[in-house]
């Protein structure tokens, strides 16, 4: 016998199985459900318990900044999301109903700096799907002039939780699709700036040598299992909310300014972590780029690609990478055991085939050419380090991670 589905709960579940395939994902059945059940806002969210990293973020009736600010400095002092976190999953729980002490939440700092300025006086939510250390939690809110929530109710909610979790685990099976975009690797692996691709996920899809390297060298960031982590757990956690920011804005849902994260390092200038959307072909995906930027390293030029580009002989190619390393040609006279006479012939002959007049000029024009961005030398297939594989060219999943 066909069970009988109510036609506004058909509506809204339509809304969710619709998320398998939207490209925003969950955003219109969330909205649904806030209308359903009389709600001031909802939010459906995909993290990592043992990191803090979320991968996924929907929400209606709540402004960005205050789930930002929640996630860098409130979510340890939810009561409610700490009650669920210990409970049995694929379960609501409410704030009115559940909380242990829940008397003293209104002396607490989240209480009176996050949850009143919203207008929020009821809460409920349920862990949805766990999978390994990753959950899928969703919250439900209503204001004060709301009735709180009931037993009934949550009932209700409870019922949803089935369809909840087929809905995801069909858009991750969806997910897990190969769609064959190695091309996008390739383009990665030729430049000099260490880089990182993420997958809608917020997950390391691909990255390239100058970016293996830097792994190795660099002791404040690392990459586990597929998460770009750094030694500093605030910085972390802002580092995953800049990435999903990121993600979502290049779905066309947000804004599409870079962000820039300073990795601070002892002893040496901040790391710059620059971070950009990434539109692709395929609208069902988000992506997002990360490009890690060292104030201390020298600047180097490809002399092979300057030869390419300008017409470079041997000798003119170096003179012009020496000069971009910051040496005179009085270094670099000494250095060559050449005579000066020489080193001028040949600047002379550089400044008519680049079309610059002086020094400045041509270091400037250098710098901006695909000569600093592009590697030198072609990369190798697999870079391992300690025993570990670090880097290999492979065929990129944006969704499976």
């Amino acid at each position: 016998m066909t069970e009988y589905i109510p036609p506004k709960l058909n509506d809204l579940l339509s809304h969710l199985y619709d998320a398998v395939m939207a490209p925003s994902g969950y955003q219109s059945f969330i909205e649904k459900l806030r209308d359903f059940f009389d709600l001031k806002g909802t939010f459906l969210l995909i993290r990592n318990v043992q990191t803090h990293e979320i991968k996924g973020l929907w929400m209606y009736g709540m402004e960005k900044k205050w789930f930002e600010s929640y996630a860098l400095e409130y979510a340890p002092e939810d009561m409610l999301a700490h009650h669920i976190q210990i409970s049995p999953i694929a379960h609501f729980y409410a704030s009115n109903l559940d909380v242990p002490n829940n008397h003293k939440f209104t002396e607490t700092r989240f209480y009176n700096e996050w949850v009143v300025p919203q207008g929020i006086a009821y809460a409920t939510g349920a862990v949805v799907l766990q999978e390994g250390a990753w959950v899928t939690e969703l919250y439900l809110q209503r204001g004060p002039n709301h009735q709180p929530f009931s037993r009934d109710e949550i009932d209700q909610y409870n019922q949803l939780i089935p369809h909840l979790q087929r809905a995801m685990q069909m858009r991750q099976r969806f997910a897990d699709l190969q769609l064959g975009q190695s091309f996008l690797a390739d383009g990665l692996d030729v430049l000099a700036m260490p880089t990182f691709l993420f997958s809608e996920l917020g997950q390391v899809a691909h990255y390239n040598q100058s970016a293996a390297v830097l792994l190795k060298a660099c002791r404040h960031l690392k990459l586990d299992k597929g998460h770009l982590q750094t030694d500093d757990a605030t910085t972390t956690r802002k580092l995953s909310v800049e990435l999903l920011k990121a993600i979502r804005a290049s779905r066309g849902d947000g804004s599409d300014l870079n962000s820039v994260i300073l990795l601070q390092r002892s002893e040496q200038l901040p790391l710059m972590l620059i971070i950009t959307p990434l539109q692709l072909k395929d609208p069902l995906q988000g992506a997002a780029l990360l490009f890690a930027f060292d104030p201390e390293t020298t600047p180097t030029i490809s002399s092979c690609l300057i030869r390419r580009l300008f017409g470079f002989s041997e000798a003119e190619a170096m003179l012009s990478v020496a000069l971009c390393s910051g040496k005179t040609i009085v270094d670099i006279a000494i250095e060559r055991g050449t005579t000066m006479n020489t080193i001028k012939s040949q600047l002379r002959n550089i400044f008519v085939k680049t079309g610059t007049k002086r020094q400045s000029e041509l270091v400037s024009l250098l710098l901006a050419s695909p000569a600093y961005f592009l590697t030198q030398k072609p990369l190798s297939e697999e870079i391992s380090v300690g025993g570990s594989e670090l880097y290999s060219k492979r065929p990129l999943n944006l969704l499976k991670m």
